[in-house]
Order: structure tokens, then sequence, then C-alpha cells
């Protein structure tokens, strides 16, 4: 995140994760503590996709990260949200 976050021309980010062995709801957390600790203040928008899947989406809820259903929401999502920058 911290390269990212070096160009100024980012304007979203989207994470795409299958999490597999990976737990979706660990990396969500992972995410919304990396967004408060750098202070992102650019959209984030997330796909995560298997093992707690549900967990990661219910963490979410209530923050400003987008939560994308499938990659082709998350580009539409991440797409709109550059934009509206």
């Amino acid at each position: 995140m911290k390269i990212i976050l070096k160009d100024k021309n980012v304007k979203a980010i989207f994470i795409n994760i299958f999490g597999g062995i990976t737990r979706c709801d660990d990396v969500a957390q992972g995410i919304m503590q990396a967004r408060e600790k750098l202070g992102i203040d650019i959209p984030l928008v997330v796909r995560l996709t298997g093992t707690n899947e549900e967990k990661a989406r219910e963490s979410l809820k209530g923050t400003d990260i987008i939560f994308a259903s499938g990659m082709d929401e998350g580009v539409k999502r991440a797409i709109e949200a550059a934009q509206g920058r």
C-alpha cells in the first residue's frame, strides 16, 4: 500500500483476493487497519472471495470501503470511485 500511495496519480485502489487458505475476514481486518494506520484517503474497492467471505463482508459494513461481489463489479466501482475524485 505504501508503494501504491507514493504515486499521486492513483485515485482509487481495487484489491482482489481469492481466499482459499487465507481467510477473507482476516484480510478485511488487515485492510481496515492499513487504511487507518496509513491514513488512506482515496477510495478502496475490495473483492474478497473464499473462506469466511460473509464474515469479511459483515466487517466491512459501516465503513467507507466499497465491497464488490465480482471482478466486473469491482472494476466498475473502482472506476466510478476514481472519477468521483
